[in-house]
């Protein structure tokens, strides 16, 4: 089987460029895809996952779900459904939200994935969001630049990839 897994590298200055990467995925979304925004608490899971809102002309306002634990959101161009896996460890708990068939005619965001390996789609997006200064005070986090690596595993995600990378000018890893 094809290795269908690459990487492309981006640096954002601010929470503004973070969303604008996350509307470009909401863009070029298709269904069924399987986004998941890894980084620590403040890293910019939630930014990245407006951008997508925006990309997807969602007419409502997109928070983290952390006490919902999965959003829908309606409206746009495919519907979202947007979890977060914070307060959850029990992998039997997070695979009864039914993540794995959630982004069937629409698109899943997945916040802190790591907690529900083996309950999610083996085809997803992979975005690892990291700050790129240390110790950023909580009214500089909008201002503060970001790395994102965006990691494609699967054929759907790949090609999500793809348009990406030519989208915003650059090239997979």
């Amino acid at each position: 089987m094809p290795d269908t897994s690459s990487t492309l590298r981006l640096t954002c200055d601010d929470a503004e460029a973070t969303r604008r990467v996350g509307a470009a995925i909401g863009r070029w979304a298709e269904p069924g895809t399987t986004v998941l925004l890894q980084g620590d608490l403040g890293a910019g899971k939630t930014v990245v996952a407006q951008g997508v809102g925006r990309g997807l002309e969602l007419p409502t306002v997109v928070n983290s779900p952390t006490f919902v634990l999965v959003n829908e959101h309606l409206g746009g161009r495919l519907p979202m459904r947007h979890a977060d896996l914070y307060r959850l460890d029990d992998l039997d708990l997070i695979a009864e939200l039914g993540l794995d068939q959630a982004a069937e005619g629409g698109i899943l965001l997945v916040e802190w994935p790591e907690r529900g390996q083996g309950a999610l789609p083996a085809d997803h997006l992979l975005v690892r969001i990291s700050p790129l200064t240390e110790e950023v005070s909580e009214d500089q986090l909008d201002a503060s630049p970001r790395e994102l690596v965006l990691t494609a595993s699967g054929r759907h995600a790949q090609a999500l990839l793809t348009n990406l990378a030519s989208s915003l000018s650059a090239v997979p890893a």
